[in-house]
């Protein structure tokens, strides 16, 4: 298990592209903390109780909910405030320890990939894709429109040549 985890050795494209979908399971804690985060904060804004819904006037749910979304429609910013600070110590904590292993996992396998690749520039060329998705994430999520198709684009050409390009490796261990 260690060596999954670990920043040695190196992988083939086709492990490589099974690791990264192995990362998305690995996500799966963090979205199921942020759909219990979520559930948690709506569900407070009413006075429902959800561990037993048969108690509970379906209709008036159903039209809190369009009240609420129509309120929402209106003034989003005001409910993404309120979301944001409605949470506590051991709502960070939980999705900080929920996206660790998926954040490192993905990482490792990055690396493993370019030491198969580039293993004399390996650190230089890790720390520049790093650095580069991390440019580019904050260009996808800050601008729109035809810088945001060239960042992505270029992203998606470097995963495929991860996945596609031939190592001067015939065994990988990693």
């Amino acid at each position: 298990m260690k060596k999954f985890f670990s920043f040695a050795g190196t992988i083939s494209g086709t492990i490589f592209f099974l690791r990264t979908l192995f990362t998305i399971v690995l996500s799966i804690p963090l979205i199921i903390t942020l759909i219990s985060k979520w559930t948690s904060y709506f569900t407070s804004l009413g006075n429902f109780d959800i561990s037993d819904p048969s108690l509970e006037n379906q209709m008036a749910i159903q039209a809190f909910g369009d009240e609420l979304a129509k309120k929402i429609v209106d003034n989003p910013e005001f409910y993404l405030n309120d979301f944001l600070n409605s949470f506590t110590f051991g709502w960070i904590l939980l999705f900080v320890l929920s996206v660790i292993p998926a954040i490192w996992f993905g990482l490792a396998t990055y690396y493993k990939r370019i030491s198969a690749l580039f293993y004399d520039q390996r650190k230089q060329v890790f720390l520049a894709l790093v650095l580069f998705d991390i440019v580019s994430d904050y260009i996808v999520l800050s601008n729109s429109g035809i810088l945001t198709t060239i960042v992505s684009s270029i992203g998606i050409l470097i995963f495929v040549f991860l996945v596609f390009n031939n190592s001067k490796f015939e065994n990988h261990e990693g």
